[in-house]
């Protein structure tokens, strides 16, 4: 097989299952109307069709669910191991119930990222941490947030190189606020210390 096809499938078949796990009934990828309604895209590259989100159920040593990208770590462009792996990062995202929404989100920041990448937002740089990206998740999220994980591994290692792992949390408005007059680290460690995870709870109230 080439470095793209082992690469991948070490991802899927032994890293996630390791972390996570396990990677539960199939991947949810994204599709043709997501980028077409969602963010006015036409000309789709068939590639963009293998990116998608992986629920992992609870396990005995954790309580809550774990969505998880696969795909932006693909080595599309070189068939030699490089410093990092495709864009290098794959994002997940925690719950403490089953939730579409979580599903959803994740689709949705992967496209934009896709996007990012083949210069759709002109210079904007690939999704990293600290940004702070307007997504309303009911009834009281306003936005999302990218941190460092605290209780996940930080990065992976792959045949074809290193792969980040950016963690999706939750903010309120207020929350947005105060990171934006301080800062998403500052903030990111408030919350931390405040729920003990950077578990995305629509309903919790703010730290601020």
């Amino acid at each position: 097989m080439s470095l793209l096809e082992d690469s991948w499938e070490q991802r899927e078949e032994q890293v996630y299952p390791e972390l996570f796990g396990g990677t539960g009934e199939g991947i949810y990828p994204l599709d043709v109307s997501l980028l077409k309604n969602q963010f006015g895209i036409d000309s789709i590259d068939p590639r963009w069709l293998h990116f998608g989100v992986f629920k992992c159920a609870p396990t005995s040593d954790r309580k809550t669910w774990v969505y998880v990208t696969s795909g932006m770590s693909n080595t599309w462009e070189s068939d030699d191991p490089q410093e990092y792996s495709g864009f290098g990062t794959e994002f997940i995202l925690e719950t403490n119930e089953e939730s579409d929404w979580a599903i959803n989100a994740l689709r949705s920041l992967v496209a934009f990222n896709i996007l990012v990448s083949v210069g759709h937002y002109g210079d904007k740089p690939l999704v990293d941490y600290g940004d702070r990206i307007p997504m309303k998740i009911e009834p009281n999220i306003s936005s999302l947030m990218v941190v460092k994980p605290n209780q996940f591994p930080v990065s992976f290692d792959l045949i074809s190189g290193k792969v980040d792992i950016l963690q999706i949390t939750g903010i309120t408005a207020q929350e947005l606020d105060y990171a934006k007059e301080n800062s998403s680290e500052e903030l990111a460690n408030k919350l931390f210390e405040y729920q003990g995870s950077f578990t995305i709870k629509p309903d919790r109230l703010g730290v601020i």
